[in-house]
C-alpha cells in the first residue's frame, strides 16, 4: 500500500501483448506513443506518498483457521527519501506497543511482551505482516515500484469492472536485474484521469498469478485521489482475505527525525 518504456501502438498488437501478459478477457485500446510508462508509475506512487507521509488505519484479517476476523490497528510514518518508515500496532491489546522500523536496508520489530527487539533478515521481507496477507515488505515498502522495477505500458483498459468502470492504464512491472524484489511481476491498473491505484496483480518468477489488491473508496486529500479501502486476495489460500481501511492520511509533514529511531521503537507509550 518498485526503465524501460516501450510503448505498443496498434490495437492488434495491444491484443496479443494483453493475451500473454493480463490474465483477464479484456480487450484493451492501444496507448499513445507520447505516453510515458515509468511517468505513469511514478505519479501512481506520487498519489498514494510525499516525501514524508503519515496513516492511521485498520486491518481486517479473515482466515478459516480464524474462528472470527481478526483486527489490527495501527499507525504509519514514512520519510521517502531517507528510506526510513516507523509503525506502531495500536490493536489488539495483546500486541499493543509492538513496532517496526525500517532503517534502510535493516528493518527492526519491537515487541513489548517481552521487551525485546529483533532485526527482522531480508529473507522475511515476503512473510505475513501481522498474520495478515500482506507482506512485510508491502507495509515498511523496502522496495520501491518507482526505482526497482521497468515500467511497460501495455495499454488502457477503457472500463475497469472493479473500479466502477473508470478508464485505465495498464502497466507492467518487471524488476530491473539488480534489484532485491519479492515479486517477477506486477500488472497494475491506474485511473487515467487522475492516477490513483485501482488494482494490482502479483505473479511470482515463473509467471504464477499468486494474489490480487483492488483499491476502491476513493477520496480526494490535498489533490490527491486517495483509495481509502485496499483488499487483497491470494489466489492460492481459499477462505483468507485482508482488508485495510484508512482512517486518516496526511502529506507533506514535518516528522520529527526522533520517530525513525530504536530509541523510539522500544518506547511504547
Amino acid at each position: 500500500m518498485r526503465g524501460l518504456n516501450l510503448i505498443f501502438s496498434g490495437l492488434a498488437i495491444s491484443c496479443l501483448v494483453v493475451s500473454l501478459v493480463v490474465p483477464r478477457a479484456v480487450a484493451l485500446e492501444a496507448a499513445s506513443d507520447e505516453l510515458d510508462a515509468s511517468e505513469i508509475a511514478r505519479r501512481a506512487d506520487d498519489n498514494m506518498r510525499s516525501d514524508r507521509t503519515a496513516f492511521k488505519a485498520r486491518m481486517i484479517v479473515e482466515s478459516p483457521r480464524l474462528s472470527s476476523a481478526r483486527t489490527v490497528a495501527f499507525s504509519s510514518w514514512e520519510d521517502r527519501a531517507a528510506k526510513s518508515s516507523f509503525i506502531r500496532i495500536h490493536e489488539p491489546a495483546k500486541d499493543k506497543g509492538s513496532g517496526f522500523l525500517k532503517l534502510h536496508p535493516n528493518l527492526w520489530m519491537y515487541v513489548p511482551r517481552v521487551e525485546r527487539t529483533m532485526r527482522i533478515p531480508p529473507s522475511m521481507m515476503l512473510s505475513s505482516w501481522m498474520g495478515s496477507d500482506f507482506t512485510n515488505d508491502d507495509l515498511v515498502r523496502d522496495s520501491s515500484e518507482v526505482d526497482d522495477y521497468s515500467h511497460e505500458l501495455i495499454g488502457i483498459e477503457p472500463s475497469l469492472e472493479s473500479a466502477g468502470g473508470r478508464r485505465a492504464y495498464v502497466v507492467q512491472y518487471t524488476p530491473r536485474e539488480e534489484a532485491a524484489v519479492v515479486w517477477g511481476r506486477i500488472v497494475a491498473w491506474i485511473d487515467v484521469e487522475n492516477y490513483a491505484p485501482l488494482r494490482q496483480e502479483f505473479f511470482d518468477e515463473d509467471g504464477k498469478q499468486l494474489r490480487v489488491l483492488v483499491f476502491s473508496d476513493h477520496r480526494e486529500i490535498d489533490g490527491r485521489w486517495v483509495p481509502h479501502h485496499w483488499s487483497l486476495t491470494p489466489l492460492e489460500k481459499p477462505g483468507h482475505s485482508t482488508v485495510i481501511e484508512l482512517e486518516e492520511m496526511r502529506f507533506d509533514l514535518k516528522l520529527d527525525e526522533r520517530i525513525f529511531t530504536k530509541r523510539h521503537l522500544e518506547e511504547t507509550r
